[in-house]
């Protein structure tokens, strides 16, 4: 009997111990405010720092991407100049035989001569847009360039 009141007793004491542990005390309403509060301030510290990243992320990629358009323009223009000093040399050509031409043949050559000058005056205008800050878009600026460039090969082979 003293082994069933002790194991009785003991059963008891389990119980309600393991009744007891389980319960949870309910949280007030302040305290469930100020958690939710809490995660509120956790949540927007962390979209503020996803924000500050992808602001990071997107200031060196455009820094990226000017630096290679800046290196573009560079390598446009020193195109240019050589397609200047091109047409330079056939100026230079072009007055020589002027000096021996005559009739047909110096109309002929005089009319290459103000073609070229024309394309020159162009590029020249090209050139200091380049130079001073395109004022339309790039590509724009780049197929007129390329368009002037076109021109003055075929005036060259002819």
């Amino acid at each position: 009997m003293k082994k069933s009141l002790i194991a009785l007793s003991t059963a008891l004491a389990l119980g309600m111990f393991t009744l007891t542990s389980c319960e949870e005390k309910p949280k007030s309403a302040e305290e469930s405010l100020a958690d939710a509060k809490q995660e509120a301030r956790e949540e927007k510290a962390e979209i503020n720092e996803d924000l500050q990243e992808a602001k990071n992320d997107a200031s060196e990629k455009r820094a990226e991407v000017n630096a290679e358009l800046k290196e573009e323009e560079r390598e446009f223009l020193a195109k240019m100049e050589a397609q200047r000093d091109n047409i330079d040399a056939e100026l230079k050509q072009i007055d020589a035989k002027l000096d021996n031409a005559k009739g047909e043949e110096k109309a002929r050559w005089e009319a290459r001569k103000d073609r070229l000058e024309k394309r020159k005056d162009k590029i020249d205008e090209n050139m200091t847009e380049l130079k001073g800050g395109l004022k339309r878009d790039w590509k724009s600026f780049k197929a007129d360039v390329d368009k002037t460039f076109d021109d003055i090969k075929r005036d060259l082979k002819n």
